[in-house]
């Protein structure tokens, strides 16, 4: 069929999906395609055995040697790991000092309250035996109305 004129630059968002999907597809291919060709072998002609790097002849270098060796000396000479001991010394000390700083903090909150219940007793206390002297003073001056002495 010969399209017409009125046909061209009109399509479906059906046909405008299918063509979006096609080109995202065809570049992802592309990429993929230019991946593969550009990390195929090398030629690493300046590093062979006749050449290069190859060939030098280097002072044997004792530097990593001399380094293992004494890491392994470290590792033979300390002690085994951390060890329970220290678990256990450092727990019984922090249990013991936590002890003492919260006993002395309920030790002080005590203290006020019982200074605080003592002079609460004894204000009650020198109330009461003013209140019963003057009760007897009273006693004593309605007897002496009576005509009654006691002393």
């Amino acid at each position: 069929r010969i399209a017409h004129r009125s046909d061209i630059g009109v399509l479906t968002t059906f046909q405008e999906t299918t063509i979006t999907t096609t080109m995202n597809t065809l570049k992802i291919c592309l990429c993929v395609l230019l991946l593969i060709s550009s990390s195929g072998a090398q030629n690493y002609d300046d590093y062979d055995d006749g050449g290069g790097y190859g060939n030098q002849e280097y002072a044997q270098d004792n530097l990593y040697h001399d380094y293992a060796m004494k890491q392994q000396d470290k590792e033979v000479g300390a002690p085994a790991g951390f060890g329970w001991g220290k678990i256990m010394i450092g727990t019984g000390v922090g249990w013991f000092l936590g002890g003492k700083f919260h006993s002395n903090r309920k030790e002080k909150k005590l203290n006020e309250k019982f200074k605080q219940d003592q002079k609460e007793l004894y204000t009650q206390y020198y109330n009461d035996v003013y209140s019963l002297q003057q009760q007897n003073a009273e006693l004593v001056n309605a007897l002496e109305q009576m005509g009654v002495k006691l002393r």
